[in-house]
C-alpha cells in the first residue's frame, strides 16, 4: 500500500466518521421529513457498515433541505455521505455521486474538491460520450425519430420545403432527416436548411455535413446559417430568416429552447422566440424538451425534480445492454454536467432551464399555436422505453414516468388541417 492510497483511505475514513445529516436514520422512516425538521447530528463509528441505497437517498434529500435552511455543517454532512458513496459496492451509487457532486458544487466548499478528485476516474472523450449518447441511450434517438418523421411528413409533396433548425449544432439531426429521406424515396428537389446556433464553429461543422451528407445521398441542399441565440437575435435577423424561407418553413426545436435564459430583470424571453417564430407563419412547430421542471427557485423542490428525472434516466441506462464503465461515464461525464449546472450554478448564469410539458403547452397555446392531435400512441417494441399520448403531445417514458415531451404545432390562424393528424399517421 503505498502512500497516495494511505492518504485516501485516511480521507475517506475520516470523512466517513465525520458529521452526517439526520438523513442518516431514513432507514428507520416510513416518509422524509418536511423541511422544518430540525436535523440532530449523529455520528458514524468505523464498524459501522455502508448505509444501503435508500438510506443515500434520504441523506442527499436532507442534505439538500439543509443546503435551502442554510443550516451549518452542510458541507461536512455532504462530505460524510460522499464517502458512504465512495466505492460503494452498488453500482447505483456512481448516480447518486453526481447528485452529491451538484451540491458540493452549490457549497463551493472542501467537498467540491472532494466530489472532483472522486468522479475524474470517470473522464472520457467527450465525442465518445456524444456517440455513446445518440447510439446507447433510447431517448435522444427516439425523441429525434419521431421528430423527424413529423417533418417528413409535413414537407410530403413540397419541390423545394424549408427546415429552420433553432439550435443546429453540428446538424446531427438534419443529416438524419435527409437519411430518412434518402430511404423513403422523397427528397425534394431542393431542400433549404436555416440554422440558427450560437457557436460558429458547429455552423460551420453543420453546414459541411450537411452539404457532405446531402452529396452522398444525391440530394440539393441550401445551407443559411445565423450565428447567434435565438434570443438575441435582430428584428434584421428575422427578416433574414423569412427572405431565406422558399416556402411555408418547418421549424425545429429539439431540446435548445430551454437554454433561452431571462433577459434584463427577469423578463421571460422564452415566450417572444415562440411569437418571432409563429410570425414566419410555419407549416409547422416541432419541439422537444425534457418534461421537468428546472425553473423552480426553491432550491429544494428543484433538486427533488431534478433527483427524480435524472434518477429516471439512469434507471434506463441500468437496463441497457451497456458495459458498467459506459453507464458510468454517461453519468458523469454528460448528466452529470446537466445536474451540476441545475443545482450548483448561480441563477442567472444556468443553462439546462427546463420546463414541463404543461408549461410549453401554455407558451404554446399564449403565443398563436393549435396543438395538434394525435391518437393513442401504441407501445414501442423491443425497449425499455414506452410511448405515451398525453393532452396535446406525446411522451417518451420509463416505468410510466415522462422523460421527454413531444409536441407539433401549428399557427391559429391557419386553423387545423382536414385529417392532418401527424403524429397519427407516423405511428400507425
Amino acid at each position: 500500500m503505498n502512500a497516495i492510497t494511505t492518504a485516501r483511505d485516511a480521507s475517506r475514513q475520516s470523512a466517513r466518521t465525520a458529521l452526517l445529516s439526520q438523513a442518516a436514520l431514513a432507514t428507520m422512516r416510513a416518509e422524509l421529513p418536511s423541511a422544518d425538521v430540525a436535523f440532530e447530528p449523529i455520528f458514524f463509528q468505523r464498524h459501522q457498515p455502508r448505509l444501503g441505497y435508500e438510506a443515500l437517498v434520504a441523506s442527499l434529500h436532507d442534505v439538500a433541505r439543509q443546503i435551502e435552511a442554510q443550516t451549518p455543517g452542510a458541507d461536512a454532512c455532504l462530505r460524510g455521505v460522499m464517502a458512504e458513496l465512495d466505492g460503494h459496492l452498488d453500482p447505483r451509487c456512481v448516480g447518486l455521486y453526481v447528485f452529491a457532486a451538484g451540491l458540493a458544487r452549490r457549497l463551493d466548499g472542501v467537498a467540491v474538491e472532494q466530489a472532483n478528485l472522486y468522479l475524474s476516474q470517470f473522464e472520457m472523450p467527450q465525442i465518445h460520450l456524444f456517440n455513446l449518447l445518440g447510439r446507447a441511450v433510447p431517448f435522444v434517438g427516439l425523441a429525434t425519430r419521431l421528430c423527424n418523421e413529423a417533418i417528413m411528413k409535413s414537407m410530403q409533396g413540397q419541390a423545394r420545403p424549408t427546415l429552420i433548425d433553432v439550435g443546429i449544432g453540428t446538424g446531427r439531426q438534419a443529416c438524419a432527416l435527409l437519411e430518412s429521406m434518402a430511404a423513403a424515396h422523397c427528397l425534394p428537389a431542393l431542400l433549404t436548411v436555416i440554422g440558427i446556433e450560437p457557436s460558429d464553429w458547429a455552423l460551420h461543422e453543420a453546414q459541411q455535413t450537411i452539404e457532405q451528407t446531402a452529396a452522398r445521398l444525391g440530394a440539393r441542399v441550401s445551407f443559411f446559417g445565423i450565428v447567434g441565440t435565438a434570443e438575441d437575435m435582430s428584428p434584421r435577423d428575422w427578416r433574414r430568416v423569412a427572405q431565406a424561407c422558399t416556402a411555408r418553413p418547418v421549424v425545429n426545436a429539439s431540446f435548445a429552447l430551454h437554454h433561452i435564459g431571462d433577459g434584463i430583470g427577469g423578463l421571460d424571453q422564452r415566450n417572444p422566440v415562440l411569437a418571432q417564430l409563429h410570425a414566419l407563419n410555419p407549416e409547422l412547430l416541432v419541439l422537444a424538451e425534457p418534461d421537468v421542471d428546472h425553473l423552480q427557485r426553491h432550491f429544494y423542490r428543484r433538486f427533488a425534480n431534478c433527483f427524480a428525472h435524472f434518477s429516471a434516466v439512469f434507471r434506463t441506462m441500468d437496463a441497457l445492454p451497456l458495459t458498467q464503465s459506459d453507464r458510468d461515464a454517461l453519468k458523469v461525464g454528460f448528466f452529470g454536467r446537466e445536474i451540476a449546472d441545475i443545482l450548483g450554478t448561480p441563477e442567472g448564469q444556468r443553462s439546462e432551464r427546463h420546463e414541463s410539458a404543461s408549461s410549453w403547452s401554455r407558451r404554446l397555446r399564449a403565443t398563436g399555436f393549435d396543438l395538434t392531435q394525435s391518437a393513442q400512441a401504441p407501445a414501442l417494441e423491443g425497449g425499455v422505453v414506452g410511448l405515451s399520448q398525453r393532452e396535446g403531445h406525446l411522451t417518451l417514458d420509463f416505468e410510466g414516468e415522462s422523460v421527454v415531451a413531444i409536441f407539433t404545432a401549428q399557427p391559429m390562424a391557419t386553423g387545423k388541417r382536414a385529417g392532418g393528424d401527424l403524429f397519427e399517421a407516423l405511428l400507425y
